[in-house]
């Protein structure tokens, strides 16, 4: 049975600095006309956890189409081509990114009905409750959790890299400013980091013990970057500096009740929001450790995502709790070198079908990369 993940959709063209996680919304449109066109039957998490149960059931013609981040191109694009060919999937949401904003906003539906122009459509962001409650109460996009905070932690004193404004590392200012997480897709956050802040190994919320660097060692480095500009000096400083500032790592019970906070808690506002049993997990980044998949039993989820590292691994889902095997598609193909827009409109539709084992899509994409890699070569 195949799972695919999306995250934005409508937004591959845009200058948005992870345009890279969006799908182009003429292939996304494409590929659910080729779905309804041959009898696809997209079904949501609960009609998967029990077809797990009763794999006999199973036709070849079930999918599941699932979205991480609850973004709001997937109120404004993703919601209506659904319901225009009369499909579903699944939007996993973190209710720390939910827009605190009420006023329900205009979607590509408005478009077709001439209410507005696509240009006047608000699409960089994330959706608010009334949308998120629309999506799911429509029975179109089924919401799930995707943990309270989708955050990136330090997890050891090595010190990678010394902030200069880059954008990739957006995702601090989340950690020192969460109340501001619903905008960080349309305001500038970067000012809220220091220019000379070390940044240390890190990874997933959900997969670490978290660690916390000496606020003076921090400190003097933001003060060493100030002088000099000087980014290989801050990284010497600190290397040599680590062990009369070692910092700290988290305790057992930090880390517990950061879990908990995480898994519970998003379950508990997502239900209450809703009004509705929220049963199943995604983990952001595929990022998860024994204590937290054992704190999300607990917590009551009944399935969770497994990350990409695993994708080929062989699932048991003969117990009770069950692990969700999903691989990712979207418009863009990554070499070495640089992410490539696909143009074609029947991109998505040669990546599910190359995906699903079907080699002579697997040759098209193979063939759809070499042109990149060939392009990458004598562009050098």
């Amino acid at each position: 049975m195949n799972i695919i993940m999306f995250h934005s959709v409508g937004n591959a063209q845009s200058d948005w600095y992870r345009k890279w996680l969006s799908t182009d919304i003429d292939q996304f449109e494409a590929l659910c006309q080729y779905l309804k066109k041959k009898k696809y039957h997209t079904i949501l998490l609960d009609d998967w956890y029990h077809l797990q149960n009763f794999p006999q059931k199973i036709t070849g013609k079930e999918i599941l189409l699932t979205f991480d981040d609850g973004f709001l191109d997937n109120w404004v694009f993703a919601y209506p081509i659904l319901k225009k060919y009369g499909l579903k999937g699944t939007i996993f949401i973190n209710p720390e990114f939910v827009d605190p904003n009420i006023k329900i906003r205009m979607t590509i539906e408005d478009v077709w009905n001439k209410k507005c122009t696509k240009e006047e459509l608000t699409t960089l962001g994330y959706a608010n409750w009334a949308e998120i409650k629309k999506m799911d109460t429509d029975k179109v996009l089924d919401v799930q959790s995707h943990s309270m905070s989708h955050n990136f932690y330090f997890n050891s004193n090595k010190v990678v890299d010394i902030f200069e404004g880059q954008q990739e590392y957006d995702w601090m200012a989340w950690n020192s400013h969460p109340e501001l997480k619903p905008f960080s897709l349309s305001e500038n956050q970067l000012n809220l980091i220091p220019e000379g802040t070390p940044i240390f190994s890190n990874y997933r919320a959900l997969g670490l013990r978290r660690y916390f660097p000496d606020e003076e060692l921090t400190k003097k480095s933001i003060e060493l970057y100030s002088k000099t500009k000087d980014k290989s000096k801050c990284i010497e400083y600190i290397e040599n500096n680590i062990p009369n500032f070692p910092g700290r790592f988290e305790t057992d019970s930090e880390m517990d009740a950061r879990f908990r906070y995480e898994l519970f808690e998003s379950k508990l506002i997502l239900e209450k929001q809703l009004d509705k049993k929220v049963n199943f997990l995604c983990w952001p980044g595929g990022g998860y450790n024994e204590l937290s998949i054992n704190i999300s039993k607990e917590a009551g989820y009944i399935a969770s995502t497994i990350s990409s590292r695993e994708v080929n691994v062989d699932l048991d889902n003969s117990s009770s709790y069950k692990r969700i095997q999903r691989f990712g598609i979207g418009s863009f193909l990554t070499t070495k070198k640089q992410r490539h827009f696909v143009k074609s409109n029947q991109f998505l539709i040669e990546t599910f079908l190359g995906r699903s084992g079907n080699n002579f899509y697997r040759n098209i994409l193979r063939y759809r990369k070499l042109k990149f890699l060939i392009k990458d070569f004598l562009t050098k």
